[in-house]
């Protein structure tokens, strides 16, 4: 019998988010991380941010890569703006 991960947690779902959004993640995990955006309102409006960014890119032609500095000053930004709700 196969053994059936729990989802992730916040820590996890933040480490695993770009391959998520690119659609990189194994179908497991990918499913894991499904199950656990179902049960946090803030990883999963940070996942629609991530997404909406790469399609904004996407629309005016750039690249879905951003800086990781730029991407670190936005977790940082949102992690500051949870602690707060």
């Amino acid at each position: 019998m196969t053994e059936r991960k729990e989802c992730y947690d916040c820590d996890q779902a933040r480490e695993e988010l770009d391959a998520f959004v690119r659609g990189d993640l194994p179908v497991d995990e990918a499913d894991r991380m499904q199950q656990h955006l179902e049960q946090c309102g803030h990883c999963a409006e940070v996942t629609r941010y991530e997404q909406a960014f790469r399609d904004r890119l996407r629309r005016v032609g750039g690249s879905s890569c951003c800086p990781e500095e730029v991407r670190e000053r936005i977790r940082d930004l949102l992690s500051r703006e949870q602690g707060n709700g």
